[in-house]
């Protein structure tokens, strides 16, 4: 048997990487497979898309069919930014988050977004496969691209998001029967119940969560979009132990576990005591199934784990 003429595996575990490699052809980046993991190579970096098994199969969602880890290691020249620096320096950086979060594995500071896919899900065409190429080709450059304007005081990209008001308006017609919600012009806001009871989040107690859509907040690297974040209502005010805690939780995203899709960062929030996890959706998936709304599923899942893991934390 000659080993060394094995074709490569283009479905690990019933994954279609071979789909993303399709999907990847045409552009300027340069695909293969390689056991279980598809590589990509940009010009000054190289993106991961490995599959790998659940650390546990069944779940209250269902069994797990797979796990997609995608990872960039950073250049060395962006590593070096890092060193000493790792939960103030991700804490600052990851507010330019997109399609993925800065974080801590092992020694090194990376680039990272995690998928958890369903046995009973049947989203890979519509959903799962723009999702895992939008971030194969621009993850990684919505941070370093956002990091090199903003040292080279570039201006940033700005453009119009292909969101609109009848999308939000969607939105609150969606949610209005599941939470407290509304919608106006290019904005949508929920508010969250956490497991623990009612209350608002923007009295600024502990009970809920807040969750918001904005189509007029372009990203400084790649333009129009959806940028999506949410806020939760525990207050830390140690700066320091703000970042360390953010810097936990975007590593605990990664683990190949029963979670919410990870194609965004936690950060400080906007009342600077809080923590908040922020995405952001380029125009190239204004197509993708239903994904405006999914970020509302997968940010009301989120909130409940989060509040729980900083529970756990002490807070």
């Amino acid at each position: 048997m000659f080993f060394w003429n094995r074709k490569p595996n283009l479905s690990p575990l019933g994954v279609a990487l071979g789909d993303l490699l399709t999907v990847l052809a045409p552009t300027t980046i340069k695909g293969r497979i390689k056991g279980n993991a598809l590589i990509a190579d940009h010009e000054h970096y190289t993106v991961t898309i490995e599959v790998v098994p659940p650390s546990v199969k069944e779940s209250e969602n269902g069994p797990i069919k797979a796990v997609v880890k995608v990872t960039t290691e950073l250049p060395e020249s962006a590593r070096e930014m890092f060193r000493g620096r790792e939960s103030s320096m991700t804490a600052a950086l990851n507010v330019f988050t997109a399609l993925g979060a800065l974080y801590k594995d092992g020694e090194s500071v990376q680039i990272g977004s995690r998928l958890t896919i369903y046995e009973v899900e049947d989203a890979w065409e519509g959903l799962h496969l723009p999702l895992l190429a939008s971030t194969t080709i621009c993850g990684a450059e919505a941070i370093l691209g956002a990091v090199r304007r903003t040292l080279s005081e570039d201006e940033p990209k700005g453009g119009v998001s292909l969101w609109t008001e009848k999308d939000m308006a969607h939105m609150e017609s969606y949610f209005s029967r599941l939470c407290l919600c509304s919608s106006g012009g290019l904005g949508f806001t929920a508010e969250f119940g956490l497991k623990d009871g009612p209350g608002s989040a923007m009295l600024g107690d502990n009970k809920t969560a807040l969750f918001q859509l904005l189509a007029n907040q372009p990203h400084p690297e790649l333009g129009g979009g959806l940028f999506c974040l949410l806020q939760l209502p525990q207050q830390i005010r140690e700066k320091d132990r703000l970042q360390k805690i953010c810097l936990q939780l975007n590593a605990m995203e990664m683990a190949a576990h029963d979670l919410p899709p990870h194609f965004g960062a936690w950060c400080p929030g906007r009342a600077g005591t809080n923590i908040a996890y922020a995405m952001f959706l380029p125009n190239s998936l204004y197509s993708a199934s239903g994904i405006a709304v999914n970020t509302g599923f997968w940010a009301f899942n989120r909130a409940q784990w989060a509040n729980a893991m900083l529970a756990s934390l002490g807070v």
